[in-house]
């Protein structure tokens, strides 16, 4: 087999990265994907650095040993923390949902950015730091919005509840003159209808799986990683401890046929 054959291995903490995944199976109709939710550990963004690490290459190489050629960490915490470790120890490229998001704010000229993500997403500094490399002039305003993930992993997509703690988050000080605002989070593209309706006009929502599907997309080919012909396997979905609202909201995204498998890495 050639190894643009193989499939693209993704992993999250939990849903939130069959965003990226549903972007990626329209981009790339002819790819396989495995996806690793890490339901068990969920949610990263609450967990240390060293977990994060610990968590990130240990599914990546369960991935790789289930013939995946590619990675791609469709979780913002882990790319935050994780990704140097994973480049050094995997022989197969990495990739990661930050740089195709600055590559892209780069381009727009972006002066007022806002940063919505978990604790350890926000706490590493990432943004900040890659943005202003490349926009110097750029005022970046990064916000942890934890209350977002429960949510989300419950399935209160829509409702009161959601938008009460949307409200909470717009109100802030911070998000005052924001021109562009990124879900720096792969779980919150699930909500941003909700958080949408809630902006000021003059706010660019960006499509953060858009984005980062087409990045990777660019990559791979030019890494002549893509396959020349559809797979003859279906995607593979796999999470490290079961949950129902898991199945419910993945049938979203990939329809009723979507079959999860719990694989339990860690014993």
């Amino acid at each position: 087999m050639k190894p643009s054959d193989g499939p693209i291995g993704l992993f999250d903490s939990g849903v939130g990265g069959l965003t990226v995944a549903r972007a990626l199976a329209r981009k790339l109709p002819n790819e396989r994907l495995l996806y690793f939710g890490d339901t068990a550990h969920l949610p990263y963004g609450e967990k240390s650095p060293e977990a994060i690490r610990t968590y990130a290459l240990g599914i990546s190489k369960h991935l790789m040993d289930q013939g995946a050629k590619a990675i791609v960490v469709a979780c913002n915490s882990a790319s935050a923390v994780a990704l140097d470790v994973l480049k050094e120890e995997l022989d197969i490229p990495v990739y990661n949902v930050i740089d195709p998001v600055v590559h892209y704010l780069q381009r727009k000229h972006a002066k007022n950015i806002g940063i919505w993500g978990t604790r350890a997403t926000v706490a590493s500094g990432i943004y900040p730091r890659k943005l202003t490399e490349v926009l110097p002039k750029s005022e970046v305003r990064p916000m942890a919005t934890p209350l977002l993930v429960p949510v989300i992993e419950e399935n209160l997509l829509k409702g009161q509840v959601t938008d009460a703690v949307v409200q909470l988050y717009l109100n802030d000080a911070r998000m005052h003159g924001v021109e562009h605002l990124v879900l720096a989070c792969t779980h919150y593209p699930l909500i941003a209808s909700q958080i949408a309706k809630q902006l000021e006009e003059k706010v660019h929502l960006l499509r953060i799986p858009t984005i980062v599907a087409n990045f990777v997309a660019k990559q791979l080919e030019e890494g002549h990683l893509l396959r020349d012909r559809p797979a003859t396997e279906s995607h593979h979905f796999a999470v490290s401890d079961y949950t129902e609202s898991f199945e419910k909201i993945s049938r979203i995204f990939f329809g009723k046929g979507i079959h999860l498998q719990e694989e339990n890495i860690w014993i």
